[in-house]
């Protein structure tokens, strides 16, 4: 397990609802029948192996079709994708597409311990996710850059942001090869952490290719800038009074993060902040940590990448009652899960038993270009807001110190003047957190929710989802 000095890193790696009550938009649409059945679409006979029969140890209630499998994309390389179609309408939903972060981490992660219609269980069990985002979405989750997870890549293979924009771009035409009865749905970009450099640079090439129906994004706590990254962390710190307010008025004294200053005093404060929260979970401060060392750990594997910023500034337990969804060990579940033969046969990975599978690439996070990691994403996002033809979501859960709400205000309120004055959104009849819109562009917090939000706020980011993919008033 990497030391908390190294937290100050890229990591991981995203109107009131009436209260008690399910939202319309949620509710299943009337069904549509041909013959007596209910239409569903058709999948080509190129997709037709990938159907998933028997998914080890799924719930019997399961009544959505999964496909899993691989889109050849070229140059040796293939992503692995899991599909799940809408448990609404599959033949007039839209369709979504989610990748993970890190940079080098599964979406896979989402499938299984986020927004997907399962969580990994401690008993080798996938519980049913009432909160999953195909209730209202046909969703794909996919692991990339090739070489993530299940997909495969040539060795020696160089990583970076435009390579993982062309390369996701091969994806979604060969996934609409694969599956042609798509081609005309509004489709829909999802992520987040490092997400927040795959989407923009992904929706810069899928906009210059002329492709109709791609209609937005929504990426939670994006890694935008490192500065303001690096800032956010400790001052996520400071606004939950975990460290001294003398330490913090130091830490801005100097100048730390933004422009350090005095680079000897701010590591040393640095390090001091981050021996302060070393038993704290980064992601997610307010929630409790996993305790189960008999597995290994995939948190600890997502606190190994926070070595990326190491390189980039070099020039190179017991759940709580109040988190009752939320089961702190499900990385090592999810782990063991996708590491069984029999689960690696139903999804039709290649060679069954012959692939360790891992929340995260420790080998493509080390070799992803840091010149990109350090890359600033305000300019793309401006042009693509420029071109006036996108509905994009920027959301933070505010309890997440990895790529934390006060960085990513630091940039947002550069996006130009606010067109909606700053105001509490609603979950259920509850203050979910707090949203304002720009010029194309939505910033929404989801307060009490961590880095991964579907994770910890599950119904506040299925709320939030339906909102921004039905473009209805927050």
């Amino acid at each position: 397990m990497m030391t908390r000095s190294v937290l100050r890193s890229v990591l991981l790696l995203g109107a009131c609802l009436v209260a008690s009550a399910v939202p319309a938009s949620l509710a299943p649409r009337k069904e549509q029948h041909r013959g007596g059945k209910r239409h569903r679409p058709t999948a080509s006979a190129s997709a037709a192996a990938d159907l998933i029969t028997d998914l080890p140890g799924a719930p019997d209630s399961v009544n959505f079709k999964q496909y899993a499998g691989y889109v050849d994309i070229g140059g040796g390389k293939e992503i692995f994708y899991w599909f799940v179609e809408s448990q609404r309408d599959p033949a007039a939903d839209p369709l979504v597409l989610w990748t993970n972060g890190g940079p080098g981490c599964s979406g896979l992660t989402g499938f299984l311990s986020e927004q997907g219609p399962f969580r990994a269980g401690a008993d080798g069990t996938l519980a049913v996710n009432k909160y999953a985002w195909n209730k209202i979405a046909n969703v794909i989750f996919i692991e990339q850059p090739a070489g993530v997870g299940f997909s495969t890549a040539p060795s020696g293979m160089k990583y970076g942001d435009a390579q993982a924009a062309a390369d996701n771009k091969r994806f979604v035409d060969g996934f609409l090869l694969k599956f042609p009865e798509y081609k005309a749905r509004d489709f829909y970009l999802t992520s987040e952490s490092y997400g927040g450099h795959y989407l923009p640079t992904l929706a810069k090439e899928l906009v210059s290719s002329g492709m109709t129906t791609f209609k937005g994004f929504a990426v939670g706590n994006p890694l935008t800038w490192m500065p303001f990254r690096d800032y956010g962390q400790y001052a996520a710190y400071a606004a939950r009074q975990m460290v001294p307010k003398p330490m913090w008025d130091e830490f801005v004294s100097h100048g730390c993060a933004l422009s350090a200053e005095n680079a000897s005093a701010c590591d040393t404060l640095f390090s001091q902040m981050d021996e302060l929260t070393e038993d704290l979970d980064p992601y997610a401060l307010d929630f409790p940590t996993c305790k189960d060392g008999s597995l290994a750990s995939g948190r600890d594997e997502r606190l190994a990448f926070v070595r990326k910023v190491r390189q980039v500034r070099k020039g190179g337990g017991k759940l709580s009652g109040y988190f009752p969804h939320y089961k702190p060990c499900t990385d090592n579940y999810m782990n063991a899960y996708l590491n069984k033969v029999e689960v690696q046969t139903a999804i039709h990975v290649k060679s069954p038993g012959s692939v360790d599978w891992s929340v995260c690439s420790d080998a493509i996070n080390e070799a992803y270009d840091p010149a990109d990691v350090a890359a600033p994403m305000m300019p793309i996002y401006k042009e693509l807001v420029a071109g006036g033809k996108l509905r994009i979501l920027v959301y933070s859960g505010d309890d997440d110190s990895i790529c934390s709400t006060a960085g990513a205000q630091m940039w947002v309120w550069g996006m130009g003047a606010a067109v909606e004055a700053w105001k509490p959104w609603y979950s259920h009849g509850q203050v979910a957190g707090y949203t304002v819109e720009f010029p194309g562009m939505r910033f929404s917090t989801v307060h009490g929710a961590g880095h991964m939000v579907p994770a910890t706020r599950p119904q506040q980011a299925l709320d939030m989802f339906t909102l921004f993919l039905e473009d209805k008033k927050w």
